[in-house]
C-alpha cells in the first residue's frame, strides 16, 4: 500500500476518533440525527462550559475521557447521522444555502442508479464515506424531510430512462435493510422495468428485522454485496463499531452463507483502505465460507 493510502489510514483509524466520540444526547438515526442548529452561540458556549465541568465519559467516548471510557466507539450506533452531520458543519442548515432543497431519494453513479433509503445504521465505520461530506458526487444524500415511502421513489424513477442503467443498486447514507418493505417494493418494480437489482449491506439485516430476511430477498435482489471488511469480530468491531457488538461479525457471516444456500447471489466486499494482511486474511475467510470477495478502493473525495 502507498503513502497515499497510509494517510487515509492515519486520517480515518485515528483522527476521525474525535467525530466519532462526541455524539452527547441521542439523535433520530432514521432521519439523520439530532441537529443543534436552532441554538444560539451564547447557549452554545453555555453548553460548552458545563460540559468542560462533567466527567467525559460521554457515549462513544469523547476527547479526554478517563480510563474508565467504553472501548466501543459506536456505543450509540444509531446516532452515526447526526454524528456525520456535525463533523460536516450541518448542524441544522436553517441559514444555509441549500435549506430549500429536496432530499435525494434516487442519484446516479458509474452507470448505475442508486437509492438513498434511509440515514440509519446500526454501524459507525471508521472509513464509511458519509463520514466527511455533507453530499456524495454532488448528491446530498443526508434525508431531512422523512424516510421516503416506495411510491415516491418509483415517482422519481418514473422519470428516468432506466434502460441507460447497469443496475438499481439500494445504496445511500444508510443501511437499506431497515426498509425491507420499501426495498422490495421498489426492486419488483425495477424487475418489471427489466433492471437489474443489487444490494449493498452491512450483512445484519437479520439482526435489525429480527427474523430471516433472505428469503423476501430471494427474486427481488439480483445480487447482494455484504461489506466484511475484518477477518474477525474483533476486528470488525474495533473499525465498524456495530450496535450488535460481536453479534454482528458471525450474523453477517451467516447472512452471506444463507443466501449463497438459498440462491440468492451474494459476495463479501473489503475496502482496501484495511491494509494488505487484513484484505488476504478476508480472503481466505471467504474461501472458506463459499461467497466470492470483491476488493474495492476506498473513496477519499468527491
Amino acid at each position: 500500500m502507498g503513502n497515499n493510502n497510509n494517510n487515509k489510514r492515519r486520517k480515518f483509524y485515528g483522527n476521525n476518533a474525535g467525530a466519532a466520540g462526541n455524539n452527547g444526547a441521542a439523535g433520530n438515526g432514521g432521519s439523520g440525527g439530532a441537529s443543534n442548529g436552532g441554538k444560539t452561540a451564547q447557549q452554545n458556549a453555555q453548553n460548552g462550559q458545563r460540559q468542560q465541568n462533567k466527567p467525559q465519559n460521554a457515549a462513544g467516548g469523547g476527547n479526554g475521557a478517563g480510563k474508565n471510557k467504553p472501548k466501543n466507539r459506536g456505543m450509540n450506533p444509531a446516532n452515526n447521522a447526526n454524528k456525520n452531520r456535525n463533523a460536516n458543519g450541518n448542524n441544522g442548515g436553517k441559514n444555509r444555502a441549500d435549506d430549500g432543497r429536496k432530499d435525494t431519494y434516487v442519484y446516479e453513479l458509474d452507470g448505475n442508479v442508486y437509492i438513498n433509503l434511509t440515514n440509519k445504521c446500526s454501524n459507525g465505520c471508521e472509513f464509511c464515506v458519509r463520514n466527511e461530506r455533507a453530499s456524495y458526487y454532488g448528491n446530498y444524500l443526508w434525508i431531512r424531510h422523512g424516510d421516503p415511502t416506495a411510491e415516491k421513489v418509483i415517482a422519481e424513477l418514473e422519470k428516468k430512462d432506466v434502460s441507460a442503467y447497469k443496475e438499481l443498486v439500494f445504496c445511500g447514507f444508510g443501511e437499506p435493510t431497515y426498509k425491507m418493505g420499501e426495498m422490495t417494493a421498489i426492486a419488483e418494480y425495477a424487475h418489471s422495468r427489466g433492471l437489474k437489482t443489487r444490494l449493498n449491506t452491512n450483512g445484519q439485516g437479520n439482526l435489525i428485522n429480527k427474523r430471516d430476511i433472505v428469503p423476501e430477498l430471494k427474486g427481488k435482489i439480483d445480487l447482494v454485496n455484504v461489506s466484511l471488511n475484518a477477518p474477525d469480530a474483533e476486528s470488525y468491531q474495533k473499525i465498524c463499531h456495530s450496535q450488535y457488538r460481536l453479534d454482528a461479525f458471525p450474523a453477517l457471516v451467516e447472512f452471506a452463507k444463507s443466501c449463497v444456500k438459498n440462491g440468492v447471489a451474494c459476495r463479501f466486499s473489503v475496502v482496501d483502505c484495511i491494509g494488505a494482511e487484513a484484505v488476504e486474511s478476508c480472503r481466505r475467510l471467504a474461501e472458506s465460507e463459499g461467497v466470492p470477495l470483491y476488493v474495492r478502493k476506498y473513496i477519499a473525495d468527491s
